[in-house]
């Protein structure tokens, strides 16, 4: 009797990591964010869950925080989309235009009240790093970080091909004082 239920115990308990383990191979998977790029939406240590099918259902829109496999950084990120495929993405005074109509940021970073600008990379002599206005080729989305003055994004290494892409952010979980949905 007792090694029957010993063994019940230990299938449950097999089954269970299973599950688990095709849960995040396949649906949803967490993350840790590693730096301060994505300030104040994500801060360094939070923990988020990404849903990795809804991209298999329809296209990423723009104010999605995407997770990506940059294969231009070599590492995974964790950015907002801003433009999407076909359209032309630019800098102006600090703020970001697409097909020449200002874009609402209302969850860029922020120092002292005000709305930290967004900025060209400069010098790098790529069309991406929007010195000049930049259409976005069909099949990839031009991806920035909140805390654009730190960040790490499509205007240094170029917009992310859809392939590269591996789900949406949609919770914060950890830690519990900053648990919220994205």
């Amino acid at each position: 009797m007792k090694r029957r239920t010993i063994a019940e115990y230990l299938l449950v308990a097999l089954c269970a990591i299973v599950v688990a383990l095709l849960v995040q191979a396949f649906l949803i998977k967490p993350y840790r964010i590693p730096s301060e790029s994505m300030a104040a939406t994500l801060v360094p240590r939070d923990r988020v869950l990404v849903n990795r099918v809804v991209y298999r259902l329809h296209a990423p829109g723009r104010g999605d925080i995407v997770v990506i496999d940059s294969a231009a950084v070599g590492r995974i990120l964790i950015k907002r989309v801003v433009a999407l495929p076909g359209e032309t993405v630019s800098v102006a005074g600090g703020t970001v235009y697409i097909d020449g109509r200002r874009l609402e940021e209302p969850y860029v970073h922020r120092v002292d009240g005000e709305t930290e600008p967004t900025e060209p990379f400069r010098g790098t002599g790529q069309a991406w790093s929007l010195e000049r206005p930049y259409t976005v080729p069909p099949g990839h989305f031009f991806l920035m970080g909140d805390n654009r003055a730190v960040s790490d994004d499509s205007r240094d290494w170029g917009p992310a091909p859809r392939r590269e892409i591996i789900g949406e952010a949609f919770l914060t979980y950890w830690p519990l004082s900053r648990l919220h949905g994205l």
